[in-house]
């Protein structure tokens, strides 16, 4: 294209040269020309507003994920020509969205499009790029807007649909029998027997009655639960990789949200990586939120000590609470993956974002994970998902059982090698399920 500014300069010294009054003329209608246009695009681009947003970045599988473009044309002058390309994830489609539109002075346009949330993940719409010309195609002004995130979670499913009962023996819920005791639910007062320890005593009914008297604690399933995911591939094998370990992805997230629904806490273990994250950027967030939570769980538990009728077991239950959330804070967390006992939506949301980003790990450190890393109370669940059920994984399953937990092993592979304890119930102290895999990941 034809620089006019040099043209007018070259044009204007011939004419002092050769003293000719036209090529004056022609030196001023370029320098006129150029300096007409370097207006009109600064007038238009200082007035022009591009602005393109997601009416949700958080959505669940199968949703519909709205992206909308606005452009406003604040100018007195009109657009001639304006087109722009918002780049889409290749995951969830196939095309681009790219448009060229004329724009009168002082004219607002909208676009509003659709992308089907049919993987989970963490995806980038945009960068949106445009760019505007004058009539002549002189110069061009380009523009270009920053991406926007958008969180797919996984697909949440029935327990039913996982071929799990549907309703879990979970919760704040009574159990008929008394498998452990809650010692921070009182049922009501019993007389003092020998094998009592000092913080069962009610103290106040004692002193009331003149005879010592002890609570009588709820019984409950557990007192925490651990969920923890097996992404190893070599322990999921080459064949049908992705399905199994998308269903236990699914599992997870699906198991979570119950656990959310009825109030019940649980945390989150695996070997998985994260799909591209740099990796101490991870850390830090993971640090930061693990404080945070410590922190809050501890000023919660500050709360508790003071309206105890137990001044000493209100005080040795926050002393191991805070010891316990300084360890995990202090953890390092470049090998695996980890979120600390928490409920509520928030802590759900951060467990499926983490579950919408985990990707399969080639480390073979699974059973390093549930012998070394798992920290949990005594009498806690722990629920995991892998591919099978082989000698290695029982023989430490039936050790962690001898430690007071109970285990539950979600199996996403073809067939359960120990039999013997699938059709154990849910409240077993060991049991194996053997999740269905038929309309669990895709649509019909």
């Amino acid at each position: 294209m034809i620089n006019f500014f040099a043209l007018g300069l070259v044009t204007y010294l011939g004419g002092a040269v050769l003293q000719r009054t036209v090529l004056f003329k022609l030196a001023y209608f370029f320098l006129l020309f150029h300096f007409t246009i370097k207006y009109y695009h600064y007038n238009i681009s200082k007035n022009l507003k591009i602005n393109h947003y997601l009416e949700n970045d958080h959505l669940f599988y199968n949703e519909e994920i709205k992206v909308t473009i606005e452009v406003e044309n604040n100018s007195f002058l009109p657009i001639l020509w304006l087109k722009f390309d918002e780049y889409l994830p290749g995951k969830l489609t196939t095309l681009e969205e790219q448009h060229l539109s004329y724009f009168k002075a002082g004219e607002k346009k909208e676009w509003t499009f659709s992308l089907k949330a049919k993987k989970r993940g963490l995806y980038k719409i945009g960068p949106l790029r445009w760019e505007m010309g004058d009539f002549l195609g002189y110069e061009l002004t380009k523009g270009e807007l920053k991406e926007l995130e958008v969180y797919i979670y996984p697909k949440i499913l029935n327990l039913e649909e996982l071929g799990l009962a549907s309703r879990l023996p979970f919760g704040k819920s009574k159990w008929p029998q008394p498998i452990y005791q809650d010692p921070y639910r009182t049922a009501g007062i019993r007389e003092y027997q020998g094998s009592d320890r000092m913080n069962q005593i009610h103290w106040k009914a004692s002193a009331k009655t003149g005879e010592l008297k002890s609570r009588k604690n709820e019984s409950t399933v557990s007192i925490d639960t651990a969920l923890v995911l097996n992404m190893s591939q070599e322990d999921y094998g080459h064949k049908f990789l992705e399905r199994k370990t998308e269903l236990a992805v699914t599992a997870t997230a699906s198991i979570a949200y119950y656990l959310n629904r009825i109030g019940h806490s649980y945390k989150f273990m695996s070997n998985a990586v994260i799909e591209g994250e740099n990796r101490e950027a991870f850390n830090a967030y993971e640090a930061k939120i693990t404080k945070g939570e410590a922190e809050t769980k501890l000023n919660s538990e500050s709360e508790k000590t003071k309206n105890s009728d137990s001044e000493a077991a209100a005080d040795d239950k926050t002393a191991n609470s805070f010891a316990s959330d300084q360890k995990v804070v202090e953890l390092d967390y470049d090998s695996y993956l980890k979120l600390p006992s928490g409920t509520g939506d928030a802590h759900l949301q951060q467990l499926l974002e983490l579950l919408a980003r985990v990707d399969i790990s080639q480390a073979d450190n699974f059973l390093n994970l549930l012998t070394d890393e798992l920290d949990l109370a005594w009498g806690g669940t722990l629920i995991i998902f892998t591919e099978k059920d082989d000698s290695q994984l029982m023989q430490v399953a039936e050790n962690l059982m001898r430690r007071g937990y109970n285990i539950k092993i979600m199996i996403m592979g073809d067939e359960v090698v120990h039999r013997e304890f699938r059709y154990r119930p849910f409240t077993a102290p060991l049991s194996i399920h053997h999740l269905r895999k038929e309309r669990d990941l895709h649509e019909s």
